[in-house]
């Protein structure tokens, strides 16, 4: 959730392909550890089998730790504005990673305790240089007067835990015209998110508009995946799903203009000419 420019598809697909192959070494490195465990397991060692083991399984626990800190890091990069990780991840990943190979070191490979600590201390270091802290603080972006950071973050996180509903809901429905109208209508839901990120004092023209559509389109969504799935559709409820689904899109097209000229009036005077329908359809 940088003040960095906000992904292209592109560079977007490229950040998810380093993202993906960032840490595998991580991975890859205890390899010895266990085919030292194995070896020590085949030869009957019991206490070299336990410590092997353990640090092997030491070593992949922070693996996955830094895996998770790298995604939250991601993730945090991508968005204009964001909250910093509450939990420090990658902190936690290299000192367990630290602590592992100081301990194997000396109790695996025989180090005295003072070289174990070095090479523990050499771990953590080489860690950080690789793959640096954890994000520290809030990107607040241009949140000025009128609105909180908190009230700008948690309305864009709430919304795009419902835009994330909409979507799971949407993969469940096997109807390629549904599944377009959905898709585009994902699209312009983030959009309205992309242009409260770049100008957070519009967040309150927009709190009205973001729960109206995004509520209404995540109940009807989900209900008429359920209905879907049961395989009670008829061909009056999908009429009245294209119909909702059709009035959503071409008002949240206009919204997003309105939006974006910062044109109030007609913003709220939409907003209940899309419940009324809402409403109408039983979705409301």
């Amino acid at each position: 959730m940088s003040n960095a420019k906000r992904y292209t598809p592109d560079n977007d697909s490229l950040g998810q392909i380093r993202l993906g192959i960032k840490g595998i070494l991580l991975y890859l490195m205890p390899t010895p550890v266990l085919i030292a465990a194995v070896v020590s397991l085949v030869s009957g060692d019991f206490w070299p089998t336990i410590i092997n083991g353990g640090a092997f399984a030491a070593f992949m626990l922070a693996a996955v730790i830094a895996r998770h800190g790298f995604k939250v890091e991601h993730q945090y990069h991508t968005k204009k504005l964001a909250m910093a990780p509450t939990t420090p991840f990658k902190s936690v990943a290299a000192i367990i990673l630290s602590v592992t190979t100081g301990v194997t070191a000396w109790l695996a490979a025989d180090y005295s305790l003072f070289s174990s600590i070095l090479i523990g201390g050499a771990t953590l270091l080489a860690f950080y240089l690789c793959y640096g802290l954890d994000p520290r603080r809030d990107k607040t972006g241009n949140i000025g007067l009128g609105v909180s950071a908190e009230e700008v973050f948690e309305a864009l996180e709430s919304a795009n835990i419902k835009i994330d509903a909409i979507e799971n809901a949407r993969k469940t429905i096997n109807n390629v015209k549904f599944d377009q109208h959905l898709d585009r209508i994902i699209g312009k839901a983030r959009n309205i998110l992309t242009v409260i990120e770049n100008d957070p004092t519009d967040l309150p023209r927009a709190r009205k508009f973001l729960k109206v559509y995004l509520n209404g389109t995540q109940r009807v969504t989900e209900s008429y995946a359920k209905t879907h799935r049961n395989e009670a559709t008829t061909v009056e409820l999908d009429s009245n799903f294209a119909n909702v689904l059709n009035s959503i899109e071409s008002t949240f097209d206009e919204q997003h203009e309105k939006l974006k000229k910062q044109d109030r009036f007609d913003l709220d005077v939409n907003i209940e000419v899309l419940e009324t329908q809402l409403k109408r359809e039983g979705i409301l």
